[in-house]
C-alpha cells in the first residue's frame, strides 16, 4: 500500500545493524586472513609495497563480504529483533486479509549466532 511506511523503529534497527555486521565481518576476515596466510592483511592495499595479487584479493574479499553482511543485516534486523506485531508491514497485493490466514514469516538464518561468535573471537584476540 502506497500510504503506509515502514515503522521508524524498524528503520533504525536496520541502520544500526549494518555497521555492526560490517565490523564483525571485518574482524572475522582479518582473523581468517591471518590464519590462512600467516601474515596480517594489507592495511592499505594501494600501498606500492603490497604485492598486487595480495592487494586485489584482500580488496575483493573485503568488499564482497562487507556488502553482503550489510545487506543481510538490513534485511533480517527487523525480523530478528522486533516483536511479531511490529514486524508485520502492509499486506502484499493478493494476500488474503482474514483472521484465519496468518502471513508467512521467512525463517531467519543464524545471524545472531554468527555475530556472537565473531564478537567472541574478536574479544579473545584482544
Amino acid at each position: 500500500m502506497p500510504g503506509r511506511r515502514e515503522p521508524r523503529s524498524s528503520r533504525m534497527l536496520k541502520e544500526l545493524a549494518a555497521p555492526v555486521a560490517s565490523f564483525a565481518v571485518l574482524r572475522g576476515l582479518q582473523a581468517g586472513w591471518k590464519l590462512v596466510t600467516g601474515t596480517e592483511p594489507p592495511a592499505a592495499p594501494d600501498n606500492k609495497q603490497v604485492p598486487v595479487g595480495q592487494a586485489v584479493t584482500w580488496a575483493a574479499l573485503l568488499g564482497a563480504a562487507i556488502n553482503t553482511a550489510r545487506m543481510i543485516a538490513r534485511r533480517y534486523a527487523s525480523i530478528l529483533l522486533l516483536p511479531r506485531p511490529q514486524r508485520q508491514g502492509p499486506p502484499e497485493p493478493g494476500q488474503i486479509d482474514s483472521p484465519d490466514h496468518t502471513p508467512h514469516q521467512p525463517e531467519a538464518p543464524g545471524l545472531p549466532y554468527l555475530t556472537l561468535v565473531a564478537l567472541l573471537v574478536w574479544r579473545r584476540r584482544r
